[in-house]
């Protein structure tokens, strides 16, 4: 219980900026995931003709549209997502992304934001 009010009044006081993998009924929870708290997206996304937002770590990506840009999950950011490809798409540098390419079906592409580019740079381009 004590950890839940001191996370609680830290997020109220604007001062937990990065996120917190935890179940506040029950404590802190593993960050590598579990039933409680899936590292990965339920749902298959479609590639936008756009920009993507991923809400997940992990989320699988289908369609052939080109990525343009990454939504990053929260303002101080600074780390790596993974899609897993389920159809051709591509990626531009249009507006964050650091390097152009085109996924691999079945192969996990990660992206790796760096917050002094301000960009996301790819694992693989082809």
């Amino acid at each position: 219980m004590f950890i839940k009010k001191v996370v609680e009044k830290l997020v109220r006081e604007g001062k937990l900026f990065m996120p917190l993998l935890a179940d506040l009924e029950k404590g802190l929870v593993s960050p590598w995931g579990s039933l409680q708290n899936s590292l990965e997206d339920p749902n298959v996304m479609a590639s936008p003709a756009g920009v993507i937002t991923p809400t997940y770590p992990v989320t699988r990506v289908s369609g052939t549209n080109a990525i343009t840009g990454i939504t990053l999950p929260y303002a101080s950011f600074q780390g790596r997502i993974t899609f897993i490809p389920t159809g051709v798409f591509t990626w531009t540098t249009a507006t964050n992304i650091g390097l152009a390419g085109t996924a691999v079906v079945g192969k996990a592409l990660d992206f790796v934001y760096n917050q002094g580019a301000g960009k996301w740079y790819p694992s693989y381009i082809a």
